[in-house]
């Protein structure tokens, strides 16, 4: 990650610093663009830890006149090798602990002998071990999506679609969920994960980012205004006030993600999955007033348990359906 923030600042430095003309900042911009996308990427990154490392790499690069071009190209095609992997991992994730791991392999081969009861057990006890050692989200979305093969497998459709959910939930990227959760939503009767609203269909796409990318989305946007505002201090000019019009154009964009992803930090999401929907009780016993409904599939977020019953938040209102017919989303 050194090598590609020495780079990719030297690449902008010159050009700012240098006075190169609009068309050569413009070149700089995808590399530094590229530099946080490449540093995201490694796992563990965070804007904390890479801020320093790419400043100190800008001022080491001022003096330097022979520093090699940075190949967008090459450096795209690596970045994007990594991004669109399968399970969303970078080249440093830490490892599944040794016992997930172990429980994971004989879930699959407990399930390529027909034992589908042993594989769920194996794959289940895997999944706690792996929330218990803080394993990558990516690999407890991987057990989370073979269990949801299972249960489709057992006729579980609305099982099914929760573990999908959540797998796609704890790794966006992961694609065959998302596929897997297509189909098993349609055999259920749900119609498409997202609604026919703008709203909705915009909120589902910042979903598509984890927690993490959303950061960086939001620290690229913040560094695009800001070179775009010192451009414009620096030169001035009709295409450098442009520039700046356009980089702030697209600040919504960029922060989005991360607004979401704060908005619904704290909450728990629970999944209906009886597929005959549910009642909402304004109290936790069956002879309750009636105060809504609620059809399978919706999501909703957990405020208390009581014995067979569980508060959700429905509306900005607090309400109580039977807990055997929620489905805990979080991994």
């Amino acid at each position: 990650m050194k090598g590609y923030l020495r780079r990719g600042a030297a690449t902008a430095a010159r050009c700012i610093v240098g006075g190169a003309s609009l068309a050569g900042v413009l070149r700089a911009a995808p590399a530094m663009a590229l530099v946080i996308a490449t540093a995201a990427t490694d796992a563990g990154a965070s804007p904390a830890a890479v801020l320093p490392a790419l400043v100190s790499s800008a001022a080491e690069s001022l003096p330097s006149e022979s520093s090699a071009e940075v190949s967008f190209a090459a450096r795209l095609s690596a970045v994007a090798g990594r991004l669109t992997a399968p399970q969303g991992l970078g080249e440093a994730a830490p490892a599944l602990d040794a016992r997930a791991e172990a429980g994971a392999d004989r879930g699959s081969v407990l399930w390529r002998s027909g034992d589908r009861d042993g594989a769920v057990a194996a794959w289940m006890t895997a999944l706690e071990d792996a929330q218990v050692v803080g394993a990558p989200s990516a690999e407890r979305a991987r057990l989370a999506y073979n269990l949801g093969v299972s249960e489709a497998a057992g006729g579980e459709l609305m099982r099914s679609v929760a573990w999908f959910e959540a797998a796609l939930r704890a790794s966006p990227s992961l694609a065959d969920a998302r596929f897997n959760l297509g189909l098993a939503r349609a055999e259920a009767g749900l119609g498409p994960r997202t609604g026919d609203g703008l709203l909705e269909s915009l909120g589902a796409a910042a979903r598509t980012l984890t927690s993490g990318e959303s950061q960086w989305w939001a620290l690229l946007g913040a560094l695009l205004f800001a070179g775009a505002g010192l451009l414009e201090a620096l030169r001035g000019g009709r295409w450098t006030r442009r520039l700046l019009l356009l980089v702030a154009a697209a600040q919504p964009i960029l922060f989005a993600p991360l607004a979401l992803h704060l908005s619904e930090r704290g909450s728990e999401p629970f999944m209906i999955i009886d597929p005959s929907g549910v009642q909402l009780r304004a109290a936790p016993e069956d002879g309750a007033e009636r105060v809504g409904s609620l059809p399978a599939g919706a999501v909703v977020s957990y405020l208390d348990t009581l014995p067979g019953w569980t508060k959700v938040r429905v509306g900005g209102e607090a309400r109580w359906v039977p807990s055997e017919a929620l489905f805990e989303l979080r991994l």
